[in-house]
């Protein structure tokens, strides 16, 4: 009995931290002719502030472009350095700023001295999380002609950030 208990309260325990948002971002890269695949982070600065009046502001969100992977290394590589990993190890993917309100809003995006701006949809997951979903275009940012082996990458990409919330007091 002791030993069920113990199973049913593990599983109840990986549950609900694996359904708790953390902060994090997932850009959706789709290839040509075919396929796809996702690079992440969970290394991303900042945070939303939601104001008095329910909208929300963003300044400054950085995300080390060193941290990004893609689950296989050779891709990892090629990736950081069309990001300018080698002229900046330092380098960051920047959210210069997003503004919104009602779910909708413009954000302000900055990658290797370039500047994009996207509209955004937004949701509040909880008290303490948000999620934001961006599309940004690759040769805006002067990044293109990736391909490897007859695979290329489309122009568009797919941003999902997910980040904690302040409020105004």
């Amino acid at each position: 009995m002791k030993v069920y208990f113990l199973i049913l309260t593990i599983l109840a325990a990986t549950s609900i931290s694996a359904s708790q948002p953390k902060k994090k971002i997932d850009i959706g890269i789709s290839l040509s002719p075919a396929g796809s695949f996702t690079a992440s982070s969970s290394k991303i600065k900042g945070k939303v502030l939601v104001m008095k009046n329910g909208s929300i502001v963003a300044k400054n969100i950085r995300v080390p472009i060193k941290s990004l992977v893609t689950g296989i290394e050779l891709r990892d590589q090629h990736l950081k350095k069309k990001l300018g990993i080698e002229k900046n190890p330092r380098g960051m993917l920047l959210l210069v700023s997003a503004t919104g309100k009602n779910q909708t809003g413009k954000g302000l995006f900055k990658v290797l001295g370039k500047t994009q701006e996207s509209p955004f949809k937004y949701k509040i997951l909880s008290k303490k999380y948000a999620k934001a979903s961006f599309k940004l275009d690759l040769t805006k940012f002067d990044v293109k002609g990736i391909s490897y082996m007859g695979v290329g990458v489309k122009k568009l990409v797919d941003i999902s950030i997910t980040l904690p919330l302040k409020f105004e007091k």
